[in-house]
């Protein structure tokens, strides 16, 4: 099998677009598609018939509205909650349970079940249409179902005002289309309002955590955006978003046009305005664009913009950790419209985060003194269970009890002798094959694990070209250039920090290796997420543990072992009465074992929050305050098989080799490319 081939087969989807087999939904719970259409899966990429190809026109919707008791029926089928939460919030806690409030407190509008339904029921535009047919979408995945008729206007409620969402939908759900058609949308309704009397300027702000995300977003927009007069746009270098504004001064640069960036040496005052309606962005650098003076400690309050109707965090609770706290809220704060309507998105959004969401919320419409009467809705969706993972995903969970067995477990998957996974009822046989995303604790470690593999891949294979390593330390366009050759399988292993464990959609990656635990439950379900997306079977996380890592296991065996339940409940269908603990144990049995349960010691408060700020402490950097001791124990945890001595042995007789070969005319490579290599089989 060509190996390079195999890689390569997420490219050029417009071009070869054929039939799929059904696949698994991510928050499936046993349903089943019916003979007659009646009850479609909503997480599958569909693909167009031949003789739809020519057809310009969009798809008609077929079904007609639902009444109350089949939505209720459909959310419960897809697993779909959406709450109002000032409607819970205002309910009275002495006179009614938690799960009665609960229960009295949601919503059920009605869902999207085909994107024909845009044109008929929403009045889409007819180019944005066209465009969605063009990417082959034609059922929405369930947190489109579900959050498609909350932001768009029917062609009856055109003077209703979109709520505050926050979405809590599975990795490779399809989050990013679900809010980028109904804000494309609704620039594309305000440029008919406008009747091109203004100017163009940004109307929304899309901010994503990581300068990886952020040209992702940019692309997928582009495609959707096509004809129809709206324009998205990265942040960069220079750029200006109102009159007055400094030009931004950071070095930032976006995935497809890094080879283009040139030094813009004209006065900041004199470079135009940003005429994009969409800007997508980090937080630091729209906050440098707003104040350049902007400090962390001392943060200056930012210009503000009230051009912006629209505010999307994607990866909401990365966006409101400490990490990013201060520089969302800035930019955050920046945004004075009374009618700015925020929307949340991520896999994972804890109570913590979602209560300083609301109660930003809310202290935002104080301050703007917005009467209660004119307050939008704020709506919570919620899509499966919260912190799960992905039920087409399979989990290894492998003790290695030191750090020399985690690389020889690394090395054992990049030269497989034997069987390397089997899962339950399913024998595979066939050993896990690339491209590998490998994730570390710290970059000092990643870069020393791309040192130890760079040359386990033969040169007939492609040698040290294969493998890569991409971290923050890295200029803006080597990051750029190392994740286009990924997707392009060039590179088979990419050693990563946990800077692409979100959002970043890399349709071919079969197996997620967790080289060193995530520091956070959080981590591991966003970790696992990169493989098994939109639906797709066969993705297998494999994650290595030491008796370091002992102590904090147990909350990752829990949503293994929560996966593994709903990918059994997906196979069989709904279990009901005593079936349903026969049926869990009988998951728990295939998938994590039960004395593991039992056995794994609970994590205090105190260490998940060390663990989630620094790390497990052997793999952390060797400070000058610390012990001898410690700095013993961390030593002992490097990556590498060798001591210092043994590094330098093998060096001085490397280059003694190097030497005689130049004598004889011959390079090191040719030296190496002996025998053809037979691939990873």
């Amino acid at each position: 099998m060509d190996a390079l081939r195999l890689l390569s087969r997420s490219t050029g989807l417009k071009a070869k677009i054929s039939k799929e087999p059904p696949q698994n939904l991510p928050s499936a719970s046993g349903s089943v598609i019916s003979q007659n259409g009646e009850d479609p899966s909503l997480n599958r990429k569909r693909k167009r018939d031949s003789e739809d190809a020519n057809n310009d026109q969009v798809p008609q919707a077929t079904s007609n509205l639902l009444s109350e008791d089949e939505v209720r029926q459909f959310q419960k089928r897809h697993k779909i909650k959406i709450v109002d939460l000032t409607r819970l919030q205002g309910a009275s806690r002495s006179e009614e349970s938690r799960k009665l409030r609960k229960e009295q407190s949601r919503i059920y509008p009605q869902p999207v079940t085909s994107f024909g339904q845009l044109r008929t029921h929403y009045n889409v535009n007819p180019a944005l249409a066209s465009n969605i047919a063009e990417q082959a979408y034609f059922e929405p995945t369930e947190v489109q179902a579900a959050t498609f008729s909350l932001l768009l206007k029917s062609s009856v409620e055109e003077d209703q005002r979109e709520p505050d969402l926050l979405a809590i939908a599975p990795t490779g759900s399809g989050k990013t289309l679900a809010f980028l058609i109904p804000l494309i949308e609704k620039t594309i309704r305000a440029h008919r309002q406008r009747q091109d009397q203004a100017e163009k300027h940004v109307s929304a702000i899309i901010l994503a955590p990581t300068k990886e995300l952020v040209p992702q977003i940019v692309n997928e927009g582009r495609k959707l955006c096509s004809s129809t007069g709206v324009s998205i746009t990265a942040m960069r270098k220079g750029m200006k978003l109102l009159e007055g504004h400094p030009a931004s001064d950071e070095n930032q640069s976006s995935e497809d046009d890094f080879e283009q960036k040139t030094e813009d040496k004209t006065d900041p005052s004199s470079r135009p305005l940003v005429k994009a309606d969409i800007l997508v962005s980090t937080p630091l650098s729209l906050v440098h664009a707003l104040c350049p003076s902007w400090e962390e400690d001392e943060p200056d309050p930012p210009h503000p913009i009230p051009t912006i109707e629209t505010l999307v965090f994607d990866e909401a609770d990365v966006l409101l950790d400490p990490l990013f706290r201060s520089q969302t809220l800035a930019v955050w704060s920046a945004c004075t419209s009374p009618s700015l309507q925020i929307s949340m998105w991520s896999a994972t959004i804890g109570s913590n985060i979602e209560e300083l969401a609301v109660s930003t919320i809310r202290e935002r419409q104080k301050r703007l003194k917005i009467r209660r009467s004119q307050r939008p809705q704020l709506l919570r969706t919620v899509i499966g269970l919260k912190d799960t993972s992905l039920p087409t995903i399979s989990h290894r969970l492998t003790y290695t009890a030191t750090e020399s067995g985690k690389l020889l477990g690394m090395r054992q998957l990049l030269h497989p002798t034997r069987s390397t996974f089997s899962n339950g009822n399913e024998d595979t046989t066939v050993p896990l094959r690339p491209p590998f995303l490998v994730f570390t604790q710290t970059i000092t470690r990643a870069q020393s694990l791309y040192d130890e593999l760079q040359y386990d891949i033969p040169a007939s294979a492609g040698g040290s070209s294969r493998i890569a390593v991409l971290h923050s330390s890295l200029p803006d366009h080597a990051r750029a250039s190392i994740m286009q050759q990924f997707r392009q399988g060039k590179i088979w292993v990419l050693i990563t920090t946990d800077l692409l464990s979100r959002g970043v959609d890399f349709r071919g990656v079969n197996v997620v290796v967790n080289y060193d635990i995530p520091t956070t439950v959080a981590g591991y379900v966003h970790r696992a997420g990169r493989t098994g997306r939109a639906g797709r079977q066969g993705g297998v996380c494999v994650s290595f543990y030491t008796k370091e890592d002992i102590q904090y296991v147990k909350g990752i065996v829990n949503v293994i072992a929560a996966s593994e339940k709903l990918r059994t409940s997906s196979r069989n269908g709904e279990v009901s009465g005593s079936n349903a603990a026969a049926t869990a144990s009988s998951v728990t049995t295939t998938g994590i074992q039960p004395w593991l349960l039992h056995a794994l010691p609970n994590v205090s408060k105190s260490a998940k929050k060390d663990l989630k700020l620094h790390g497990v402490e052997s793999r952390r950097a060797i400070h000058a305050d610390d012990d001898e001791k410690t700095k013993r124990m961390k030593r002992k945890s490097r990556i590498g098989t060798q001591s210092g001595y043994e590094k330098r042995e093998v060096n001085r007789k490397r280059g003694a080799v190097q030497a005689s070969l130049s004598t004889k005319g011959k390079t090191p490579q040719e030296s190496e490319a002996g025998a053809e290599w037979e691939g990873f089989s």
